[in-house]
Parts: structure tokens; C-alpha cells; sequence
């Protein structure tokens, strides 16, 4: 049997596009957006789409959710009048594999942009529970922080980890071409560490000993100082090498488990 894809093959690839997917960017990139500020501020968390926040960030990101809330259904508004046409150029599009129960009437029900917070804690022994359900609920959330706890040591010491390597890759030999240093070099590092002592819950010392290592090899240094001076840039890089050494050594001291929710 033979269908007719329509004059263009971007509406299959190994998947079936039911709208053309340039009228959905703009709402995509609200949403992608919204959830970079979250991630950027969170630490991760064993349960899928939970995220820890310290509560020092908590205002930062609700102000942050709401502007994107704002653009996201902007966004959708502007969408909404584009939907019948996009139906119609689906239909000749996907040709045979178009199907009319794949589209709702009422398209802006479809799309959604809220979130929530949870406070975490174990019920008290004046609750409802059983002293024995108490008991392991207790446990279990016990297990929950301590999952928690090193996921956030191992994200926070692989994400400097990740933040020093680039300057090591930046401060490296170009194959014997000299290399360009923009005053923007350091940006990074500051904005982890001028975030660290929120994103730190947990107080893991060692890294906050390295990152105060850090701040000691950076203190008074610009990329006008690296450009002119070689000796300067040697020492910056070897030392930021031995940092870097450092953090992946802690890396891998930092344990690993499985959590296990069992009822």
C-alpha cells in the first residue's frame, strides 16, 4: 500500500508529528526555560519530578515561574487561531495517516504550566498511624534524606568539577596559536560559587574547601592579566588542574544507592 507523506518528510521522523512543530517553538521555549530556572537552583531528588530548592532561592524561583507562566500562556494565546489551519495542513501533510480523533476541539486544555510545593516530614505519633506504620514510615523517609543527601554532594561536586574543567580546557595550548581570553572567562566559577552557600544543604566541608581553594586561585586575577602573562596562565592552569584532581577524587568517595520506596 502507498501513502502520500505530503511534499515535505520532516513531519516523520521515527515518530508521527501531529502539528507542524515550528507553531509549538515559542511554547516549548517558555517551558524549557521555566524548568532551567529550576534546575539551575535545585539539587536533585530520588523521586522523578521533585525537586529539592533551598528555601533561601524558594521567592527567587516562584518570581522567576510566574514571569514564565505569563510568556507560556502568551504564548498559547497566539497559538490558538494558528490551530485550525495547522489541522488543515496536517491533514495534507500526514495525508492517509492523518486521523481527526488525534486533534481536541478545544485545544488551549490541552496545554498546562503550574507547580506546587511540598513539605517533607514524618507524621507524629499523635497521627492517625499506627505506633508500628510510624515506625517505618519514619525509616523510610530516613532513607529518602539520606538518598538525597548524596545525590546532592555527588551533583554540586560534579557540577564544580565540570565549571573547573572548562577553564582548564580554556587555559590550554590552541596548537601553538595564542590563545584569545575574554573578560567573561570567570563567569562561571563566580556564579557557582557565589550560589554555593545556598545550593550547600547538606555542608559537605570538602567541597566547600575546594571552592574556597578557588576563590584563592582566581583572587585578583582578570583575563587581561592571563593574555600578557604566561608565567601567570601556567600557574593558574596548574592549579587548577590539581583542583580539578581533587574534585574528582572526592566524585568518586561520594556513595551510591539505590533508593527502595517498599510499601
Amino acid at each position: 500500500m502507498q501513502m502520500k507523506m505530503g511534499s515535505e518528510s520532516e513531519w516523520l521522523r521515527g515518530r508521527k508529528y501531529l502539528i507542524n512543530p515550528e507553531l509549538l517553538g515559542q511554547i516549548n521555549t517558555a517551558s524549557h526555560q521555566a524548568r532551567n530556572v529550576i534546575q539551575r537552583h535545585a539539587l536533585p531528588f530520588p523521586i522523578t519530578s521533585i525537586y529539592l530548592i533551598p528555601k533561601e532561592s524558594l521567592k527567587l524561583v516562584d518570581e522567576r515561574l510566574e514571569q514564565y507562566k505569563k510568556r507560556f500562556w502568551h504564548t498559547v494565546d497566539e497559538f490558538v487561531p494558528q490551530y485550525m489551519p495547522a489541522r488543515e495542513e496536517a491533514r495534507i501533510e500526514l495525508g492517509e495517516l492523518y486521523n481527526d480523533d488525534d486533534y481536541p476541539e478545544n485545544i488551549t486544555k490541552r496545554f498546562n504550566f503550574e507547580w506546587r510545593y511540598l513539605a517533607l516530614g514524618i507524621p507524629g505519633k499523635t497521627s492517625v498511624l499506627t505506633p508500628e506504620i510510624y515506625e517505618k514510615e519514619k525509616e523510610k523517609f530516613q532513607t529518602l534524606m539520606d538518598e538525597t543527601r548524596e545525590l546532592a554532594l555527588a551533583a554540586l561536586r560534579e557540577e564544580f568539577g565540570d565549571v573547573i574543567g572548562h577553564l582548564v580546557n580554556r587555559l590550554s595550548e590552541n596548537g601553538g596559536k595564542p590563545k584569545i581570553f575574554k573578560g567573561n572567562m570567570f563567569n562561571k566559577l563566580h556564579e557557582f560559587l557565589d550560589e554555593f552557600a545556598t545550593r550547600n544543604l547538606f555542608q559537605d566541608d570538602l567541597l566547600m574547601e575546594l571552592a574556597e581553594q578557588a576563590k584563592t586561585i582566581i583572587s585578583g586575577t582578570s583575563a587581561y592579566n592571563l593574555q600578557y602573562n604566561q608565567s601567570l596562565r601556567d600557574k593558574i592552569q596548574q592549579d587548577m588542574l590539581e583542583l580539578k584532581a581533587s574534585i574528582n577524587e572526592s566524585i568518586v568517595d561520594v556513595p551510591r544507592r539505590k533508593l527502595r520506596l517498599a510499601a
